[in-house]
């Protein structure tokens, strides 16, 4: 009787071992088909994207002259202020050769002053003896004009005295006074002349002196030219030597370096990257039938592979109008007529919150975007 008790008792609990197992198996599946529906609810009010990146400024910092680097302030990892010496290059040629030209210039403008002091002295010596012959000129033409009228006068005297004579009404003595008064007026008219003669090439010749005035005012504009040349050269030789100092653009971090102290550098040739933590962001290339369900402003989550557990908020503010295909190096022609569809992809540029100095360019983050519930 104790043994069919035993019996009927381990049945029992086999039973409810049975019961147990499949009352377990319809709350996994339960549980299960809660956790499906709840990822198929999920992607379907997101866009997911697991292959995203951090963005950002980083700025290539380039040498725009070229010669020796004889300091390299930083390295790889250091952060700097705006303005900050980051390398600096060899300007001794430079130096000399603007001290060369400070020189050429010094030289140039004290020959423009000793031109400009001659030509005020010839100005002041020239300008009387000007007007010297000028006032001269006038009266011997005065003098010739009053001679000119007495001669006239003269003249007609002389005529009147011969008709006289001829007629017997006038004495020898008389006619010869009139003849004699006539050739005295005509001699000194003839004077009176070669006056002003000799006035009007006194005259020439002062007015060639003042002439000199404008050669020597051109010559004193080739000198200006020539000064305002060097100062342009001097310019850019300031120019060249600012250059050979490279300062941070701005506050952030360097990347790399690409050059050492010692090394010498070519125009365009980089030195360093330079890195803005401040202008960071996310960029992701999201599929094209996903783009439509996009907008800007809505809100993002950011899972960063470097922190898991870690999620950090963000924005979709710029949606690209390209896909990603249009830019690359060897684009697919398709000229054997041969077609393969393939879901082209568009980038797509996510603001964040807030800038926290762990994020650096190139980290892969994940990227969820609500598109139903904004």
């Amino acid at each position: 009787m104790a043994r069919n008790e035993t019996i009927f008792s381990r049945l029992a609990r086999a039973t409810l071992s049975g019961r147990g197992k499949r009352w377990l198996l319809v709350a996994a599946a339960l549980l299960l088909i809660a956790w499906g529906a709840d990822w198929i609810y999920y992607r379907w009010t997101h866009v997911y994207l697991d292959d995203a990146r951090i963005d950002g400024e980083v700025i290539t910092i380039s040498s725009r002259v070229s010669g020796w680097i004889t300091e390299l302030a930083v390295i790889e990892g250091d952060r700097v202020n705006k303005g900050q010496l980051l390398a600096r290059i060899d300007d001794r040629d430079m130096v000399l050769q603007r001290e060369v030209l400070i020189a050429r210039l010094k030289a140039i403008e004290n020959q423009a002053a000793a031109a400009q002091a001659q030509s005020g002295q010839v100005d002041q010596e020239t300008l009387g003896k000007y007007e010297s012959e000028t006032n001269r000129l006038a009266a011997a033409q005065a003098e010739a004009a009053s001679l000119a009228v007495q001669l006239k006068q003269a003249l007609d005297d002389y005529q009147r005295a011969k008709d006289l004579a001829e007629e017997k009404w006038l004495s020898p003595q008389a006619m010869e006074r009139a003849r004699t008064t006539y050739e005295q007026v005509r001699e000194n008219h003839r004077k009176a002349q070669s006056e002003v003669a000799a006035a009007r090439g006194m005259l020439s010749s002062a007015g060639g002196s003042r002439r000199q005035l404008q050669v020597m005012a051109r010559q004193l504009l080739v000198l200006q030219h020539q000064a305002d040349e060097i100062r342009s050269e001097i310019r850019r030789r300031d120019v060249d030597i600012a250059d050979r100092i490279i300062a941070s653009p701005a506050h952030g971090l360097v990347v790399m370096t690409f050059a050492r102290q010692g090394e010498h550098v070519s125009p365009g040739q980089r030195i360093l990257m330079f890195h803005d933590p401040d202008q960071i962001w996310v960029e992701a290339n999201v599929r094209e039938v996903e783009v439509r369900m996009l907008e800007p402003g809505m809100k993002a989550e950011i899972r960063v592979d470097a922190y898991p557990g870690k999620v950090f908020a963000g924005e979709v503010f710029r949606i690209g109008q390209t896909a990603t295909s249009k830019f690359a190096l060897l684009p697919d022609p398709n000229p054997s007529g041969n077609f393969t569809r393939i879901t082209q992809r568009l980038p797509v540029r996510i603001r964040l919150a807030d800038k926290d100095p762990a994020l650096r360019p190139g980290m892969m983050v994940e990227v969820t975007i609500g598109v139903r519930n904004n």
